[in-house]
């Protein structure tokens, strides 16, 4: 059980990336600006809030590893994934920059 929500942690991670980099403004290139194309230079907010979506399922699965890592990593010997704790990092500093911008 515990390597599912590893495994859910990392295509989290990833769904997360991808929908920020659509939901985020276009930058302009030297392309853009010859061939005077329109740019979107607003964020898009039906990604944002599938952004928001998404990390929230973050932070599910990253509370749900930790909480799973406690249970069951009785011994000093037993392995610990990193990624858990990595996803929670960044769900936690998303939220951080939501209310702060």
């Amino acid at each position: 059980m515990f390597i599912l929500v590893n495994y859910l942690a990392w295509v989290i991670l990833f769904i997360t990336l991808i929908v920020f980099h659509k939901a985020q403004p276009e930058f302009e290139t030297l392309f853009d600006r010859f061939y005077q194309l329109d740019l979107r230079t607003d964020w898009d907010m039906d990604f944002v809030r599938y952004l928001v979506f998404v990390v929230a399922l973050g932070l599910a699965a990253s509370v749900a590893g930790l909480g799973l890592g406690l249970i069951r990593a009785r011994r000093k010997t037993d392995h610990k994934t990193p990624i858990i704790v990595l996803v929670g990092l960044y769900v936690f500093l998303f939220i951080l920059s939501w209310f702060l911008l």
